[in-house]
């Protein structure tokens, strides 16, 4: 378990502020993650700047994470669900790498949500 730390972020009309346990660390974080439920303490993640280091008086600042990936199971979960099947299967099969053999059709499929779920 984690000891909890004060956070604080402000922002002035041109910039976001980050303050912990009363510190300024501004100039440190590239960008700030907040997750909270209803049911307990907001967890903050703080995604240092490529070429910044951390203060030494901050090493065991709580709950700091660099670099995690995201888990994308609920990400993919939610795109798949918001997709129509009749769309799905009619962008796949105009493609025109859609192949007539065994496993063609799935792999339009998928190479079809691959696109879209790039945005492309």
């Amino acid at each position: 378990m984690t000891t909890p730390k004060r956070f604080q972020m402000t922002f002035d009309g041109r910039a976001y502020g980050v303050v912990v346990d009363g510190q300024n660390v501004t100039s440190h974080v590239a960008a700030v993650d907040v997750h909270a439920d209803a049911h307990g303490l907001p967890h903050v993640v703080l995604h240092l700047r490529p070429t910044g280091t951390w203060p030494a008086e901050l090493d065991l600042l709580a709950r700091v994470q660099v670099g995690v990936p995201p888990e994308p199971g609920p990400s993919a979960a939610a795109f798949l669900e918001a997709l129509d099947p009749l769309e799905v299967e009619r962008a796949a099969l105009a493609r025109v790498d859609l192949e007539n053999v065994p496993g063609g059709g799935t792999a339009a499929v998928l190479r079809q949500l691959a696109e879209w779920a790039r945005g492309v």
